[in-house]
């Protein structure tokens, strides 16, 4: 009796069958991922530019108002208003800024203190 080694027609169907799901998977995820770290770079650029932009607004002297403009392709807009104080005491602002790039849009506040 002759008997051949190998694999049968269904086997191979059934191997390339479980191939196909598995990499239907891994790509999916792996598409997945790339939006989350597109994602992520877009978050890290909005923080940046606000931390650039609170460097830059917080030289100087402060004064109540709202200013905007462009950084880098993204939008911005600053509110700055005095917080009630003590007379006498060091005058604090309240900083407001909202950034916008990409479609996306950021809000990020801060105090600074300022002498008499």
């Amino acid at each position: 009796m002759n008997r051949q080694r190998g694999f049968t027609l269904l086997e191979m169907l059934a191997a390339l069958a479980v191939l196909a799901l598995c990499a239907t998977v891994l790509l999916g995820a792996f598409g997945e991922s790339a939006r989350a770290l597109q994602q992520s770079a877009r978050s890290d650029r909005l923080n940046l530019a606000a931390r650039s932009l609170m460097d830059e607004l917080g030289e100087g002297p402060l004064a109540s108002g709202r200013r905007q403009g462009q950084w880098q392709g993204v939008a911005w807009v600053c509110d700055v208003s005095q917080v009630p104080s003590v007379a006498g005491a060091a005058r604090l602002f309240r900083l407001q800024l909202t950034l916008k790039a990409d479609g996306r849009q950021a809000q990020f506040s801060t105090l600074w203190v300022r002498g008499s």
